[in-house]
């Protein structure tokens, strides 16, 4: 795995994974954010992005595959590649699991940009 810090602040790795990535998990992927698909090229080629998670990019059928992080929620996020590695071969179960553990995540980065919650709430009643 390979790190760098973009000239955005983002936080980019670079995956070695055990099995090619697949059509299937990209079918996956469209229930958690924003798949493209170039499909036409000669080594398809695919993007996800999942606003504030992670964007991903690689290319169908290949095991090297890259993985961006916003820095401000970058630890919050740092596992969340893996997450949708895993709960993809827990099947239909798991998709009821990550959408819990995504939605979990998603209101730490509410908290931490101060857009509500009942931590923020109570913070400022103090």
């Amino acid at each position: 795995m390979q790190s760098k810090v973009c000239v955005d602040g983002s936080l980019m790795k670079e995956f070695l994974i055990d099995e090619p990535l697949t059509p299937e998990f990209l079918d996956f992927l469209e229930g958690f954010g924003t798949v493209r698909s170039f499909s036409h090229l000669r080594h398809p080629y695919f993007s996800f992005e999942k606003e504030r998670f992670i964007s991903i990019k690689g290319f169908v059928g290949d095991t090297s595959v890259e993985v961006r992080y916003r820095k401000e929620f970058a630890d919050l996020t740092a596992d969340f590649f893996h997450l949708l590695l895993f709960y993809y071969r827990e099947g239909p179960a798991g998709i009821a699991t990550l959408k819990g553990i995504e939605t979990s995540i998603g209101q730490k980065m509410d908290v931490r940009q101060g857009g509500g919650g009942a931590v923020h709430d109570r913070q400022e009643s103090v």
